[in-house]
C-alpha cells in the first residue's frame, strides 16, 4: 500500500500530475481541493483579514480522516497539498503515520516552478473549476508566496523534485513511477 504525497505551491501542477499518475497506476486521487468546499461551507470568510484557524483545522481533520480510512482499506492513494514549511510539519507527520502504522509506504514528490510561471498559470481557465476552491487570483497567489514558505521541502528522505516549468505532466508521472518502482 502506497501513499504518493505530492506537494508544492498553488498552480504548480499538483492535481494535473496527480491525475496523470492516477491514470497510469490506478491509484485513487485525493487532491486537496476536494475538502475545500466542505470547510468553506462552515467558514466562508476564512481568508484574508478574517482568517479563521478553525477553517484550517477542519481541512486537516477532513483530509486526515479520509486518508486514515483509505489506509485502513489498503488503498493506494495520491494526495496533494500546498505545503507551507514548518507550520505544516505536524500535519504531514500525522498523514505519514496513518499510512505507515498500517504497513504502508509514503513517497514524497515536490513540484516547483519559477514564481513567474505560477503567476501566469494561476488564472488559467482549467483552474477555474466550479466549487473546487482553487486559487485563481495572481494577487492572492503573490500574497501567499510572500507570506508562506512555499518552497520548503518536507523533512523526509528520498523526495522526487520536479520542475513543472520544464517537465510535462506525463513525463513527470513516468519519472515518479520509475523512481519509486510503482506498479
Amino acid at each position: 500500500m502506497n501513499l504518493l504525497f505530492i506537494y508544492g505551491p498553488p498552480a504548480v501542477g499538483k492535481t494535473t500530475v496527480g491525475r496523470e499518475l492516477a491514470d497510469l497506476t490506478g491509484y485513487k486521487l485525493f487532491h486537496n481541493h476536494l475538502t475545500v468546499p466542505a470547510a468553506k461551507a462552515l467558514f466562508p470568510d476564512s481568508h484574508g483579514p478574517h482568517y479563521d484557524k478553525r477553517y484550517t483545522n477542519l481541512l486537516h481533520k477532513l483530509r486526515l480522516d479520509a486518508l486514515s480510512v483509505a489506509a485502513e482499506a489498503g488503498l493506494d492513494v495520491i494526495f496533494t497539498l500546498a505545503y507551507s514549511g514548518a507550520v505544516d510539519d505536524s500535519f504531514v507527520e500525522q498523514i505519514v503515520h496513518c499510512y505507515t502504522s498500517k504497513g504502508g509506504d509514503v513517497h514524497f514528490v515536490e513540484l516547483h516552478a519559477p514564481q513567474e510561471t505560477l503567476l501566469r498559470r494561476v488564472n488559467r481557465p482549467s483552474r477555474i473549476v466550479l466549487g473546487m476552491g482553487k486559487m485563481t487570483d495572481p494577487n492572492h497567489l503573490q500574497q501567499v508566496l510572500d507570506g508562506r514558505d512555499m518552497s520548503a521541502s518536507v523533512k523526509y528522505p528520498d523526495i522526487v523534485k520536479i520542475d513543472t516549468s520544464q517537465t510535462e505532466p506525463q513525463t513527470a508521472a513516468q519519472h515518479i513511477i520509475e523512481h519509486f518502482n510503482l506498479r
